[in-house]
């Protein structure tokens, strides 16, 4: 009789063989372990890259909502961001979205409305000239002074709005020229000090950056130092200085406007440069002067901030790039 063929152990104990007529891939011993190891590491690589990428888009998000913050709409969040933070990339582009429109909206009414204003207002001026001139009566002459008198205060009103409105919509127009800052300062601080002798006011001013120049608008550079200046003596107390320093800060020349005043709260200070802003307890005003300043100064790359301590005054710094000349 024939002996029934001998049934050997398999060459290894975790072969995979066919089963139930079903075929499968023969992997070695522990190769499953390695598999199941490099399947972790790819999905830890994918969750650390994604991980990332939400990071990244939530850092965008709140950088923009500081720019908006600011008064800046024109940015925005990537439109392919993750899912988790779609919803809210997309809610805060639509809302830089809306104030740039409103923005744009509202500068072009004050535009209008001011360009507008000042035909009736050539008239009026014209005619109380014209009155003035024939007029004999001293208390009737009085009288048409006081209404020439509102007359300038409204034309210089609706001029800022217009400068303003041009500044918001991106029309401000801006020569470049090679002037002297030092000269620039120098002549406004002598136009402004009999205003400040009015009231009690010295005017102090100090220079340490030599005659070096700046590229730019020298009339507008001028209202800019003209409406820091005008707010120092404004909010000076009587028998204290207005200081105007004028210094070098690295590759840009800087002009700081101390004056002793009350000073500004904390909390008022992050909009002491929107347009009407008017902190509590300001003199009477339009509260445009501080912020066609600022936007003075950013057409000429250069910037404008505060630093005040409640009853100890108030810094105002303008920064302008220093003219360096390029060596051939």
């Amino acid at each position: 009789m024939t002996s029934a063929p001998e049934l050997r152990p398999a060459a290894t104990s975790a072969a995979i063989v066919a089963v139930a007529g079903a075929s499968s891939v023969i992997l070695p011993a522990g190769a499953h372990w390695a598999v199941a190891g490099a399947a972790a590491i790819a999905a830890a690589v994918l969750a650390a890259l994604h991980t990332r990428r939400v990071a990244r888009v939530a850092n965008d998000v709140a950088t923009l909502t500081e720019r908006v913050a600011a008064g800046e709409y024109g940015g925005r969040v990537e439109a392919e961001s993750p899912v988790e933070l779609r919803s809210l990339a997309d809610s805060v582009n639509g809302l830089a979205a809306r104030l740039a429109r409103e923005g744009h909206s509202r500068a072009n009414f004050i535009g209008k409305v001011s360009h507008e204003l000042r035909t009736p207002l050539t008239v009026i001026k014209g005619y109380v000239y014209a009155l003035r001139r024939v007029e004999d009566d001293p208390a009737r002459a009085a009288k048409l002074d006081i209404i020439n008198g509102e007359c300038e205060r409204l034309a210089y009103l609706v001029e800022d709005l217009l400068e303003l409105s041009r500044a918001q919509a991106g029309e401000l127009r801006v020569s470049a020229e090679l002037f002297s800052l030092r000269d620039c300062v120098e002549e406004m601080t002598h136009r402004l000090r009999p205003s400040a002798e009015q009231r009690d006011v010295e005017l102090r001013l100090e220079w340490l950056a030599g005659d070096a120049p700046v590229m730019g608008d020298e009339n507008r550079v001028r209202q800019i130092v003209a409406n820091l200046v005008t707010n120092g003596i404004k909010y000076a107390p009587p028998h204290t200085a207005v200081t105007i320093r004028g210094g070098l800060a690295g590759d840009e020349l800087e002009i700081s406007v101390t004056d002793q005043g009350r000073g500004i709260a904390a909390a008022d200070l992050d909009g002491i440069f929107d347009e009407f802003a008017q902190a509590p307890g300001s003199e009477p005003g339009a509260g445009l002067g501080l912020a066609i300043a600022r936007e003075l100064a950013a057409a000429h790359g250069g910037a404008i901030d505060v630093a005040s301590t409640p009853g100890a005054g108030t810094t105002f710094r303008l920064r302008l790039p220093a003219w360096v000349e390029e060596l051939s």
